[in-house]
């Protein structure tokens, strides 16, 4: 605090440039929070669609059951890019290079990756048979709903999101951190993995 040439106080402009870093920082970190709940929202309404979707007996079911699931591709990827660029900015203004920081992207960079190569294309080829479909539903529709790759993505992202939190939540040091994907991948997989007793037409490639 400086006094000023009429006397009264002021904040020099050290404290000043301080203040100002904060209130971005504040800024940045309330983006992020958002962002991580847009994207988990995002994230259930793609599995209770796609849920929903497989128990549908009708083509124009199908249809209605994953309108939900168009909204959350819309939110999915606007989520995740305020994710990343909050959390780059929070990192330059805080300077902050942690193991566990670096992972946790390289992670979501992971579910992106995922969301691409397993997703996409099936979600694109059931959007295609239904514009063709009416009525009960066809064996090729139907394989399409059930196909398995659809579910261990789902599976997959969700185990990588667990993962993430718990790294931003412990912040463990670079073999934690890597310890924690690998487990948290392994979970995914698992989770897809055929079980005794379920259905299995649930899990046919």
């Amino acid at each position: 605090m400086l006094i000023n040439e009429n006397g009264f106080f002021t904040v020099s402009g050290k404290w000043n440039d301080k203040e100002k870093i904060m209130n971005f920082y504040s800024i940045a970190k309330l983006i992020h929070i958002v962002g991580a709940l847009g994207f988990f929202i995002a994230l259930g309404l793609e599995w209770l669609s796609l849920w929903s979707a497989r128990h549908a007996a009708t083509s124009e079911q199908v249809r209605e059951r994953l309108y939900s699931s168009t909204n959350a591709r819309r939110l999915g990827p606007i989520s995740m890019l305020a994710i990343l660029l909050s959390g780059f900015s929070m990192m330059a203004v805080a300077r902050m290079q942690a193991a566990w920081l670096i992972v946790a992207f390289a992670a979501l960079v992971l579910m992106v990756v995922v969301a691409l190569a397993l997703t996409a294309p099936r979600v694109a080829a059931i959007g295609r048979a239904l514009t063709t479909e009416q009525g009960p539903l066809s064996s090729s529709l139907h394989s399409l709903l059930h196909d398995a790759r659809l579910w261990l993505s789902m599976r997959m992202r969700v185990s990588l999101a667990l993962g993430i939190i718990f790294l931003m939540t412990i912040k463990p040091d670079l073999l934690g951190s890597l310890v924690t994907v690998g487990v948290a991948v392994i979970l995914g997989l698992a989770s897809s993995l055929p079980m005794k007793g379920r259905d299995p037409e649930n899990v046919q490639a």
